[in-house]
């Protein structure tokens, strides 16, 4: 599988002046390209697929093919932004990356994570029916090797060395049949509310914009 989305929660917290980025499980590099038109900067991307990184290497400045359970984060060189975006949940130790990557940010630079919620309100009702369902990509992707929750989320961020400077939940509050007769403005409103109120319960996913707490 090609993976090739523009995630706007994480785009939204990469810092304005961020002149040199990094992403870890680029895909095809859509987000790179992205970021290169719209904010002028250099991006480097890293995925372990050889597919990926023939699409990556078109649109972005440097594209590698690398294990992230084994990168070495010294060979790329330091970044003002770092973004790892739905790709640590699939490492078998991710908060070892992490610690490798405080040497790869500049003064005041920034980590963005995204990681998918497993206690989503639509898991844990299937959770409740008895399923454990591995499937091609979502939450409980079969290619998954960890699992995070709201509260675990920030755990693995701030034993690996990280100070949280914001953290938001993206999802949806449950709305059958109702969603499709309210404006839609309105709907935005309450799952945004949602989200916010009750992260760990209606957000699908998670964003941390993070910075590093090691001298």
């Amino acid at each position: 599988m090609i993976y090739g989305t523009v995630n706007p929660q994480v785009v939204a917290q990469i810092p304005s002046g961020s002149k040199r980025l990094l992403d870890l499980g680029c895909g095809s590099g859509v987000l790179g390209e992205y970021l290169k038109q719209e904010r002028n900067c250099q991006v480097v991307g890293v995925t372990y697929s050889e597919a990926e990184t023939a699409l990556a290497e078109k649109v972005l400045d440097a594209a590698l093919k690398r294990d992230l359970n084994e990168l070495d984060p010294a060979e790329l060189g330091s970044f003002d932004c770092i973004v790892a975006s739905h790709v640590l949940e699939h490492l078998y130790a991710p908060e070892n990356l992490l610690r490798r990557l405080h040497q790869s940010l500049n003064p005041g630079g920034i980590l963005i994570v995204a990681l998918p919620n497993v206690l989503f309100w639509q898991q844990r009702f299937r959770f409740l029916q008895g399923q454990f369902r591995y499937t091609d990509g979502g939450l409980m992707d079969r290619t998954h090797f960890r699992f995070y929750d709201w509260q675990s989320a920030h755990q693995l961020l701030e034993e690996s060395g990280y100070a949280i400077l914001n953290a938001e939940s993206s999802g949806f509050f449950p709305l059958p049949i109702v969603r499709k007769l309210l404006p839609a403005g309105l709907v935005e409103s309450i799952d945004t509310a949602a989200a916010r109120s009750v992260p760990g319960l209606f957000g699908y996913q998670f964003v941390f914009a993070c910075r590093s707490r090691q001298p």
